[in-house]
């Protein structure tokens, strides 16, 4: 392929990607979008429009330094004892937003460090304080801060620019197990297992070396400076919190407001207040970031996916600077044009993570508008990269490939992974799957809905969705048809009352087909369904701690109020979940566990993947994403840990060759029932004529010419 082909391709990637990234229907995690704080009560509230005191003489650009740090991509040895005299107090009333609401804030001063130009400096306790809503003790100590939380400490310590964690597992949350992958204000008609008990293999402790991503940590008034992201990306991330942009005065929580932008793409940022906060501050009259600051972008976002990013082993990754060095990017994402590094963190994200839980939304900076890439831009960070030993495997020239068509910007996207020269990546086909069955399910066909077929019940939803902050919450208020929209649990639910009610009904089929994941409280829910007793075991890993977790978690399915084994229809019925390639994240994991559990048959295709919880990336600029996190979803065998990633294997295939998915009664309650009758009578595979292929696939070609849904 030649390189201009693979350049549009990334150029149009650049433009789609916020609109096609992983979102919350791509993700095994609970909704984490993300707030500074854990507790709403203790936001300081003032005025908006008023100011605790004047800006701070110090300009917020600082003369710039000579010493290495200046050096793209330096990491030369840090300095903690920095002369009161090259700190100076920059903003008094830095504002700290940690929801998009313009109202409640906190106020955090921001200081400045001679040698770091514009990159911010904070007091450790009052981000703590913050972040943990002051749930959290900070004490200074013999010239180390210790802070406590949930029964154990992390201590930082300025004389060997140290962070340690007896266990950064319960930093960030306790409960039966530490930092469960449900945190306990999720729980709902989901609570913790009395009938059988949680286990965990003991947390490693964790010791972060701050010198080695060029962040100082300096004594100040028994309290210790900081750079802003050297917090925010170890305490902060440790609590799902790593939510907040600095626009060159205040903190803004972004992952929100991206979020938001993200659903509303038409929304004019000028016209939205926050929106225009977050990108009107004095950065925002910048032509571009200083030297200084560019490296503090660098190496905060290497220090985020160091600790956080869950697929290292399987890339091969040991430390981020180092893996990013090997295959010639790290002068791209130090460089001081944004559109530079924007364009190598979308290549990065997309290309070299390859999976559909790693995304990067380029767009609006705090730094104003990133210049529009182009080709030749492009084409000379793909070069650098190709150079590499490691980056010639994804980069290499395909000699053939089809042509696109530049004006379709989903075409674009697919072209550019399934063409970009590398040997075709996991993530292609799952966009492939997807953009399949966007083109599939038609308009009518709703987001949820049951269909009865004989002795046949099929239940299809295209999301795992909860509202666990629902008030009044259903034990008080009961359900409605509006709760199907944000809530599995009630959907089901209501489907389990309805299916009571049909006599004749024998087989409960799950169609996850066009399923591509959510939130795991609604994964713990459907499982809670399909047991005997209500009675859900979740295993996974924390990569962090290195600690493995059995979670066990009852579901009231018959909201008595009581936790008990008059729960769950495991027995009543027997139950299939039909999945296919485009089944990801936690539609990956329904069948995942129905299978390891006995609790249903599994028919249709494998799934498509997603071991991981996902992560919130969030770099200097105010550009987010998200990455395979550090809680991987899988089980111990054989005392070796193995992920969910691609352990299932359908009972029943009903796509054997890839010319059959045309076939495959995807939508089709009918043709779902008569698979389950066939697999009753003992049948393993279904197989199709090549007259059907052929009219099914015909069908399809006919329905993309003409406009018509499939």
């Amino acid at each position: 392929m030649r390189i201009e082909k693979l350049v549009s391709c990334i150029l149009s990637a650049v433009i789609l990607s916020g609109t096609v990234a992983c979102g919350s229907s791509l993700a095994t995690s609970s909704d984490r979008s993300g707030t500074a704080a854990n507790n709403n009560d203790n936001f300081v509230v003032k005025e908006v429009g008023t100011t605790d005191s004047s800006e701070a003489e110090t300009s917020s650009t600082s003369e710039p330094s000579d010493d290495n740090n200046s050096e793209s991509g330096s990491a030369a040895s840090v300095d903690s004892d920095v002369p009161s005299s090259d700190i100076s107090l920059l903003w008094e009333d830095s504002r700290v937003f940690p929801t998009t609401s313009l109202g409640q804030y906190y106020v955090m001063p921001t200081y400045a460090v001679k040698g770091y130009q514009d990159v911010p400096f904070v007091k450790a306790s009052d981000y703590l304080d913050i972040i943990f809503a002051k749930t959290a003790h900070t004490s200074f100590e013999d010239g180390i801060l210790i802070v406590s939380k949930n029964g154990t400490e992390a201590t930082i310590d300025p004389s060997t620019d140290t962070i340690y964690f007896e266990n950064p597992s319960l930093f960030r949350s306790s409960g039966m197990i530490d930092g469960a992958i449900m945190d306990t204000m999720e729980m709902n008609v989901v609570t913790a297992s009395v009938k059988n008990t949680s286990t965990q293999t003991d947390p490693k402790p964790l010791a972060i070396l701050l010198a080695d991503y060029n962040m100082p940590v300096i004594v100040m008034d028994d309290d210790l400076l900081m750079p802003f992201l050297a917090l925010q990306n170890t305490f902060g991330a440790i609590a799902w919190s790593n939510c907040l942009a600095y626009n060159g005065k205040d903190y803004y929580n972004v992952i929100e407001a991206n979020s938001y932008m993200t659903d509303h793409p038409d929304v004019v940022v000028e016209e939205t207040p926050f929106l225009n906060a977050v990108y009107s501050g004095p950065f925002s009259e910048k032509a571009s970031p200083s030297q200084d600051y560019a490296n503090y972008s660098y190496f905060s976002t290497c220090l985020l996916l160091d600790l956080y990013y869950g697929h290292k082993e399987e890339k091969n990754i040991t430390t981020f600077d180092e893996y990013f060095t090997r295959i010639n990017a790290k002068p791209s994402l130090c460089s001081t044009d944004i559109s530079t590094v924007t364009l190598t963190e979308t290549l990065i994200f997309f290309y070299l993570f390859d999976s559909g839980h790693d995304a990067y939304m380029p767009g609006k900076t705090v730094f104003g508008d990133a210049p529009q890439a182009d080709e030749a831009q492009a084409e000379e960070i793909i070069n650098d990269i190709k150079e590499s030993e490691e980056g010639s495997q994804y980069f290499g020239d395909a000699e053939a490939a089809a042509d696109m068509t530049g004006d379709n910007m989903g075409d674009a996207l697919l072209g550019m992974l399934t063409e970009k020269g590398f040997k075709i990546p996991e993530l292609a086909p799952m966009f492939a799957w997807t953009m399949y069955f966007d083109s599939l399910v038609p308009e009518d066909y709703g987001s949820e809905r049951i269909d009865y077929v004989d002795d046949t019940a099929v239940i299809y939803f295209d999301a795992f969705k909860d509202n666990p902050e629902r008030e009044p919450s259903i034990y008080l208020e009961p359900m409605t048809e509006e709760d199907f929209e944000d809530n599995n649990f009630a959907f089901f639910y209501s489907c389990f009352e309805e299916i009571k009610e049909h006599k004749e009904i024998k087989n409960v089929v799950i169609n996850i087909s066009s399923n591509g994941g959510g939130d795991v409280s609604s994964l713990i829910a459907i499982l809670g369904f399909l047991a005997k007793d209500g009675e859900v075991t979740i295993t996974n890993k924390d990569m962090l701690s290195d600690s493995y977790r059995e979670e066990c978690y009852h579901v009231d399915t018959n909201l008595d109020g009581i936790a008990d084994d008059n729960d769950g229809y495991g027995g009543q019925y027997d139950f299939f979940i039909m999945a296919s390639p485009s089944s990801y994240s936690c539609a990956n994991a329904l069948p995942y566990f129905a299978q390891q559990a006995g609790l249903a048959t599994i028919i249709g295709t494998k799934p498509g993947g997603g071991d991981c919880v996902v992560g919130e990336f969030l770099d200097a600029y105010g550009c987010g994403g998200a990455f395979s996190g550090m809680l991987k979803l899988g089980k111990m065998e054989n005392e070796v840990f193995v992920s969910n990633e691609s352990a299932t294997e359908p009972d029943l295939n009903m796509m054997p060759s890839l010319f059959d998915f045309a076939s495959v009664p995807w939508l089709d309650p009918e043709g779902i029932t008569d698979a389950v009758h066939q697999y009753k009578d003992g049948a393993t595979q279904i197989n199709y004529g090549i007259e059907q292929n052929i009219g099914a696939i015909s069908n399809i070609i006919m329905n993309m010419l003409t406009g018509v849904d499939g």
